[in-house]
């Protein structure tokens, strides 16, 4: 069956032959049999599939794409394995074979915005043989719309998840078989490619990083131009909320984040636990918007710091985006979660938070939990599966606090 006419929302923002295999940084939850969405295994022809977004490469725009099993994503009927015109290539390898136990293609959307291709257990071993000895790659492709964040048409980014790899196609001099290469190319700029790309050091694209996560590799496309990602932050994560910033470290009993922003882009931030929120930014652009999770009951209440400390300023809604005005704020508190949301605190689940900058730059700032005791609780609630991955994978629970109290 065909994939739908716009990528659909599913259920609900990377190494020779002792490669490490690091925890599984695959984005999954995506309906379908492995969880990555639609099985869509073809070899070289791949028919074309509409994107939910426009993305530009080069002076090219497109609403389509072509993804292939031999690692490549196309635009242009013409693109192929020839590294010319509009394309984005993970990991090539023309020995990705059509047969039982050669791996599979799957195609899906973890949430709006993002479409995600995914090569699962691609083996050229598996073609010849069933042996403990083969070798395998998995790797995943996402495409995510930064349209609204820049007010450009087009403009995406593309994230390469190298999960391990490996093998590699070596045959450099062959005009059929070229060894196997990892970049985009753009019909202006040519063939960008990554650290090792063409020779037997792309392997190690699973053990690195341009971002500061192992594994994962950024380029971002801004009318049209490519380029690679900047590593100005040490917080892990990439900022989505799938896979939020994570603190560097812990500081006076909260957590310190250190990420890069661009102007008004949405990131969201993820405490290992918490059970309340004071934000406050130490150096950096200031905050410009606040949006909440849902999943809590909550009523949630905005504090701002006042002559007198914390002073109540507004009710907000789940799921909403809340400005604080073109000046920003460097500071705020949040209330208003009932305790009967309350999670285990030795749960290292946490409360994922999407903050905008009133400007660009690179950010310092610490989340400090607020906690309140709760006498002898009988049981501890947890959200459920489908839940979880609504909100981003983060909970928490807090005892609705008296205004009074808080200030």
């Amino acid at each position: 069956m065909k994939w739908l006419s716009t990528v659909a929302v599913a259920s609900l923002t990377l190494a020779s032959f002792s490669f490490n295999t690091q925890a599984n940084i695959i984005i999954g939850g995506m309906g379908g049999l492995e969880g990555y969405g639609t099985d869509e295994t073809y070899t070289e022809w791949a028919p074309e599939f509409n994107l939910p977004f426009e993305v530009k490469l080069g002076d090219n725009s497109y609403e389509i794409f072509r993804p292939r099993q031999y690692g490549t994503i196309a635009f242009l009927e013409s693109a192929s394995l020839a590294y010319n015109g509009d394309f984005i290539a993970p990991f090539t390898a023309t020995g990705n074979y059509d047969c039982f136990g050669c791996g599979q293609t799957y195609i899906g959307s973890p949430q709006e915005g993002v479409v995600a291709v995914t090569w699962s257990e691609m083996s050229t071993d598996a073609f010849h043989q069933e042996s403990e000895d083969n070798r395998y790659n998995t790797f995943q492709a996402l495409l995510i719309d930064r349209s609204e964040d820049t007010g450009q048409e087009g403009d995406f980014d593309v994230e390469f998840r190298y999960q391990k790899l490996e093998y590699r196609e070596a045959e450099e001099d062959s005009e059929y078989t070229p060894a196997s290469q990892a970049g985009v190319s753009t019909s202006t700029q040519g063939f960008i490619s990554l650290p090792g790309s063409g020779v037997e050091e792309i392997l190690e694209l699973a053990e690195s990083s341009n971002v500061g996560e192992t594994g994962i590799w950024v380029y971002n496309f801004r009318d049209g131009v490519a380029s690679l990602a900047s590593n100005d932050t040490t917080s892990e994560g990439s900022g989505t909320s799938v896979d939020p910033f994570m603190p560097t470290e812990v500081v006076d009993g909260g957590w310190e984040f250190d990420f890069s922003v661009e102007q008004e882009e949405q990131v969201f931030i993820d405490p290992d636990v918490a059970i309340g929120y004071d934000y406050v930014v130490e150096s950096g652009p200031k905050i410009g918007s606040v949006y909440l999770p849902s999943g809590f009951d909550a009523d949630y209440e905005l504090w701002l710091m006042g002559n007198n400390g914390w002073e109540f300023e507004s009710n907000l809604l789940a799921e909403e985006e809340f400005l604080f005005g073109s000046d920003g704020v460097s500071e705020f508190r949040i209330l208003g979660i009932d305790t009967s949301n309350m999670i285990n605190p030795e749960d290292d689940m946490a409360f994922v938070t999407g903050l905008t900058f009133v400007d660009s730059g690179n950010v310092v700032m610490t989340q400090t939990p607020i906690t309140e005791f709760v006498a002898a609780p009988t049981a501890v609630s947890e959200p459920s599966h489908i839940l979880l991955f609504l909100t981003g994978v983060g909970f928490i629970s807090l005892r609705k606090l008296r205004k009074q109290s808080a200030a």
